[in-house]
């Protein structure tokens, strides 16, 4: 899988971290900037790229939910990768402002004794969140009509139907974010799954 995250100028890992997530749970709900008031729903897997100043990196991650208490925030586990089945390109446009992820799939899915359950159709969304925020995210954009309030993204995510070739790219529906660096353009998605190779 590839993953292009685009935003209107070149990134700040100082007051930014840029976040796609993805719910890999099959029940159709896409992840929203209100996560207080949907309990984090639609929060599987995420790629995180952040950093400090121009230096950044990314990092694939989990959301644990906590089996004795579901009502609390979840846990974010970062999963383990190595650059054969995780990497990252920064500057993958050539001006600073869109960097690409390329990940195998098996890296989504959760160890024992809880694994999370893995569907073959994912939703997602993408964010720009505050940077070096311990467990609690500010969001800044998203891709809803709304940028940072986004409940209109939550009709509108596609299903991404991961057994099957695709490569599509899908804009953010507020253009009206003050900063072009924390502004999400677009997002491209490219699926090419093994069992079913695409065809060139």
């Amino acid at each position: 899988m590839a993953v292009f995250f685009n935003v209107g100028a070149p990134f700040n890992f100082s007051s930014y971290q840029y976040t796609i997530v993805f719910n890999t749970t099959g029940d159709g709900k896409t992840p929203s900037t209100d996560t207080l008031q949907t309990n984090w729903d639609g929060y599987s897997y995420a790629i995180v790229a952040l950093g400090s100043g121009v230096a950044s990196f990314a990092e694939a991650i989990q959301f644990r939910r906590s089996n004795q208490n579901p009502h609390i925030p979840p846990q974010t586990l970062r999963l383990g990768t190595t650059p054969q089945t995780f990497s990252y390109n920064l500057n993958a446009n050539g001006t600073g402002s869109e960097f690409s992820i390329l990940a195998q799939k098996r890296i989504f899915s959760s160890p024992a004794p809880s694994p999370s359950p893995t569907s073959n159709v994912w939703t997602f969304n993408a964010f720009t969140t505050q940077a070096n925020n311990q467990g609690q995210w500010t969001f800044f954009d998203s891709m809803g009509a709304g940028g940072p309030v986004d409940p209109q993204y939550v009709c509108c995510s596609p299903p991404l139907n991961m057994l099957t070739c695709f490569d599509n790219t899908y804009y953010a529906l507020d253009t009206n974010i003050s900063d072009p660096a924390a502004e999400i353009v677009s997002i491209e998605i490219a699926n090419n799954p093994i069992a079913a190779p695409c065809s060139s």
